[in-house]
């Protein structure tokens, strides 16, 4: 690529956006720590790495009263509301689901929630 000139001032091109095929991309806006090699940071804590790990991966809430929300984790607040993108309500089971899109789930309304987790392959034994 080539340097545009706009007014006589150099102008460096934008970068070509990121594809639509590239992994999936942790952001926060929580404080980063710059410690030492060795030195454990006070913002990465089991319970955060765990949240992240959790990140993008399907969430099944059920909440007061019954319904059921399927959804990808988004996000949560210190308050533990929950947001799920591309979210499904399901009122009775095995009826057909409602989509519903972004949706924020109240602590207060959480009754219990799981993480889709892939089934570990079956043991076999020779």
């Amino acid at each position: 690529m080539s340097d545009l000139s706009i007014g006589g001032t150099k102008v460096q091109p934008q970068p070509p956006a990121p594809s639509a095929l590239e992994p999936f991309r942790i952001t926060t806006n929580a404080p980063q720590a710059q410690l030492g090699e060795g030195v454990l940071s006070p913002y990465n804590t089991p319970g955060r790495r765990k949240l992240q790990k959790w990140l993008g991966r399907v969430l099944r809430i059920v909440i007061t009263d019954g319904r059921v929300l399927v959804g990808f984790f988004n996000c949560t607040d210190r308050d533990a509301n929950i947001v799920l993108s591309m979210c499904a309500e399901y009122l009775i089971e095995g009826q057909e689901p409602r989509l519903l899109g972004n949706v924020m789930v109240a602590k207060k309304h959480i009754v219990s929630l799981n993480i889709d987790e892939p089934r570990p392959p079956p043991n076999i034994e020779v």
